[in-house]
């Protein structure tokens, strides 16, 4: 008798969660059934959203109920409103109760506004404010702008593309007398990635003429001044920052005093036995995609191993590739700390990772370039199902099954 394959269920429907989906079809094969509970049927390629305002590009979405018929998975649309470990189920917000046998949480974090007052670029549907600043600063109402990296911010780079962009539209408005000011905790520009990126950022705000504030942490904002810690503030009319994540604080699993869930380098959720987690929604300090992704990767490799697939599952291992907007050249940035292996650092304006995407990813990146075509968008919020032969069509409230042979 044929053993019935592993029951793995992914909570989620960002970059961690279809990572690990496309992951898991590729690595375990027919070893696993896998099963998705989002809430939207839309996935949005975020880090585009900075280049929307400027008309440089669009934030697409992808429509995630083909993704999953693709790689053979099931599509709950409901979202998770508590994890019952002991019974392997999560209870959905509308009352459903879902088996697994083995779960991956990949529910992101939650954006808050970090500085009051400012306005705060959260991701897709949260630009509208932007855009009416671009256009203040065209009527010539606006003329001091600052751009604040809050505290706690471990992913500053779509702050320095909204700066460096802005001051580009500046430059080829003729405008004069605007003053653009990059306040950020760090000591020196984006030095996540090392001293030639940060070398390479300084030179570029300059060249913008952004004045740059480092090591300088925003507090508040109000009547034209952005004070900041440990003293002093800067003059600006308007104040663009970066949300403040918390995490998902999911019932039934552990977590910190934010609220993100607590793993080891496999992705293996402290104290659990079968529950993973990955990206935004773990207590991994960098939120970022291409990260989320290298997470969602080494929980998909344990789970694979877990289910038969014959590979040794390597832990996560951190490598940082920032695509930075600028205006004009962009430039790739890449980072690599490995404990006792040395560091390495490199910045160019050539790509230096294939396909050279804003979100780099062994799996998802790759599947996305190659479909890109083919990958329809879905109506946001509605509930889509699909029939056998693949065609979608909307539906009040579904499970999707995955394409039979």
């Amino acid at each position: 008798m044929k053993e019935r394959p592993m029951k793995v269920l992914i909570v989620g429907g960002g970059v961690a969660a279809l990572e690990a989906l496309v992951a898991l079809r590729n690595l375990a094969e027919e070893r696993v059934s896998i099963e998705l509970v989002t809430p939207t049927v839309d996935f949005s390629y975020k880090p585009l959203v900075v280049a929307e305002p400027f008309g440089l590009g669009e934030a697409k979405r992808y429509d995630i109920v083909q993704i999953a018929a693709a790689h053979g998975a099931a599509v709950h649309l409901a979202g998770a409103q508590r994890i019952d470990t002991d019974a392997h189920t999560v209870l959905t917000w509308d009352g459903r109760s879902l088996d697994y046998d083995v779960l991956l949480v990949a529910a992101g974090a939650v954006p808050t506004t970090s500085i009051r007052g400012s306005i705060t670029v959260k991701g897709p549907g949260y630009t509208s404010r932007f855009r009416t600043l671009l256009r203040e600063l065209e009527g010539r109402t606006v003329k001091r702008i600052a751009f604040a990296v809050p505290p706690g911010a471990s992913w500053p780079l779509p702050l320095y593309e909204l700066a460096l962009m802005t001051a580009t539209q500046v430059k080829s408005h003729g405008l004069r007398d605007v003053a653009l000011s990059l306040v950020t905790p760090e000591d020196a520009p984006l030095e996540l990635f090392g001293a030639a990126a940060s070398e390479a950022a300084r030179e570029l705000l300059d060249d913008h003429g952004i004045a740059l504030h480092a090591g300088h942490y925003p507090a508040e904002f109000r009547e034209g001044r952005l004070s900041v810690i440990p003293r002093g503030s800067v003059s600006a009319e308007r104040v663009v920052s970066l949300p403040r994540l918390i995490g998902p604080n999911l019932p039934g699993l552990p977590a910190d005093a934010d609220g993100f869930i607590p793993v080891d380098l496999h992705g293996l959720v402290h104290a659990e036995q079968d529950v993973f987690a990955a990206g935004d929604a773990t207590s991994c300090p960098i939120k970022q995609g291409g990260v989320a992704a290298q997470q969602a990767d080494a929980a998909a490799e344990a789970i694979a191993a877990r289910a038969g697939a014959p590979l040794e599952p390597k832990p996560f291992r951190p490598v940082l590739r920032g695509l930075l907007l600028t205006g004009s050249t962009p430039r790739y940035m890449r980072a690599e700390v490995s404990g006792g292996r040395g560091e390495e650092w490199a910045v160019s304006e050539h790509p230096l990772w294939w396909p050279p995407s804003k979100i780099a990813g062994r799996w998802l990146a790759p599947y996305l370039a190659a479909h890109h075509n083919e990958l329809d968008e879905a109506p946001a919020g509605l509930p889509v199902d699909v029939d056998l032969a693949g065609r979608a069509h909307v539906k009040r409230r579904a499970i999707i099954a995955p394409q039979s042979g």
